[in-house]
């Protein structure tokens, strides 16, 4: 064989496996399945028995300190499922914790998704000393593999943390320094759900996940944690060493917790998650809330993007025809930390207004990415899903829904705060601004980057 045969033979296969990546990646998701009648969840919604209680966790350090918390109160079993696990300050605070947990004789399982463990965790010593130490297991959910490359989109977008038979923590946020802990000025809004089960039974919401997690835990494309085989000694000392500097930085988290007197009541507690294969989805969990959402009179979602195609635009639109209230709180473009989603938004505010919602464009110095539907005075709604077409369709995604009128005012007050600091577009089309707006100017670089993404994106937002 010549060398021009070789070449011709090499950059054929280039553009071949280009053309399937093409294909696999951008023009197959785009097909997105109906929901089947059976798909969403029907309403009046079971919720179980009212054995447990929550708590609602919203300042990024208490959110850590809940964490540790309920690491280091586990005896027997801990389970961590999280979409982005970083190797930074507040990853090295849970990774020590969970380490020391494993060392007490704890069993330890994580599972990570394929793509953010590829970037984050591969190569990091401490996370390689964890996930090598003894009663430790962790899994990838659908790791690259440049063989199927078709597989690439579907991304595993949980994020919960289980102590036991007892406690569970679930909702937005990653485990990163941006998430958790107090660690930089740059940080997101992000928003928790403690849950205690002080009553064990196999009809709670606990039950409900640990279910969910054998599921994934068990698929075909979930895969064991490549270990480098590397020497982790060291790694693994540091994180000794660290887990005893947690015991003075965050003693509060160290102490017998009392979980009954840190939580609510509430009446019942369902989890609502996606289909969790690999593949395109149909719309289950936009379905159930949607169809929640039409069982109240009023509602308010924070989210913190809005990507809509025409069925979602036409859910929503039908929400407001039926005489349904919506409210619709995501960032504005000058603070949203999502440059992807606040470009869409720009194309798509007219859209949006046309749906009959209101409309408000929280405005401050930090980017929100909680999760939230607030219906009626009783039932909320927090989790992970994204009011967008990449949560509807192509990730795992979960939400719990409560029914807790405590919570429900509570959460209604936060939301109220967010509305008072935002920009307020009307139905009728007439914007007036909050009294805590706070006024955010683009900057030349971030406006022209909009400028560029607004065009750039439009083949591709149904991938956002």
């Amino acid at each position: 064989m010549t060398k021009t045969s070789m070449k011709n033979i090499i950059l054929l296969t280039l553009v071949a496996f280009v053309l399937i990546l093409l294909v696999s990646c951008i023009i197959i998701p785009r097909f997105h399945k109906k929901v089947t009648l059976r798909g969403a969840v029907p309403y009046p919604i079971d919720l179980g028995n009212a054995n447990e209680r929550v708590l609602c966790v919203d300042d990024n350090k208490d959110a850590l300190i809940w964490r540790l918390r309920a690491i280091e109160e586990a005896k027997e079993e801990l389970i961590l499922s999280t979409y982005s696990f970083v190797d930074d300050e507040s990853g090295r605070d849970i990774m020590a914790a969970l380490l020391n947990a494993a060392d007490r004789g704890v069993n330890v399982r994580i599972i990570v998704d394929g793509i953010t463990s590829l970037a984050n965790l591969k190569l990091s010593k401490n996370f390689q000393a964890l996930s090598s130490a003894d009663n430790v297991e962790v899994r990838v959910y659908n790791p690259v593999n440049i063989l199927k490359p078709w597989k690439l989109n579907y991304r595993m977008h949980d994020k919960y943390l289980i102590s036991d038979n007892s406690v569970y923590i679930l909702g937005g946020r990653n485990t990163k320094n941006l998430s958790l802990g107090d660690y930089q000025e740059k940080k997101d809004i992000d928003r928790d759900i403690v849950v205690y089960s002080h009553v064990p039974s196999d009809e709670n919401s606990l039950r409900q996940l640990k279910n969910y997690f054998g599921r994934i835990w068990n698929m075909s494309c979930t895969k064991a944690f490549p270990s480098l085989n590397k020497n982790t000694d060291k790694a693994a000392e540091k994180l000794g060493e660290r887990y005893d500097m947690l015991k003075t930085a965050y003693p509060q988290a160290f102490i017998p917790t009392d979980w009954e007197s840190c939580t609510i009541p509430t009446r019942g507690i369902r989890l609502l998650h996606n289909p969790i294969e690999p593949e395109n989805k149909e719309p289950k969990l936009w379905s159930s809330i949607v169809r929640l959402m039409n069982s109240g009179q009023e509602s308010i979602v924070q989210t913190p993007y809005l990507i809509c195609n025409k069925q979602m635009y036409a859910d929503l639109t039908n929400l407001v025809k039926n005489g349904k209230k919506t409210e619709i709180i995501l960032n504005s473009v000058e603070t949203g930390a999502n440059v992807f989603g606040s470009a869409d938004y720009l194309n798509e505010r007219k859209n949006i207004m046309k749906t009959g919602a209101d409309i408000y464009e929280y405005s401050k110095h930090h980017s929100s990415h909680a999760k939230t539907v607030l219906i009626d005075d009783n039932l909320s709604l927090v989790g992970s899903f994204n009011f967008d077409i990449r949560s509807t369709y192509l990730n795992t995604e979960l939400m719990l829904v409560i029914d807790c009128p405590e919570l429900n005012e509570h959460l209604r007050s936060l939301a109220q705060e967010q509305k008072y600091a935002g920009r307020h577009f009307f139905p009728d089309g007439t914007v007036s601004l909050g009294p805590d707006y706070q006024i955010h100017k683009l900057s030349f670089p971030r406006r022209a980057a909009y400028n560029l993404l607004r065009v750039a994106i439009w083949p591709f937002r149904h991938l956002f």
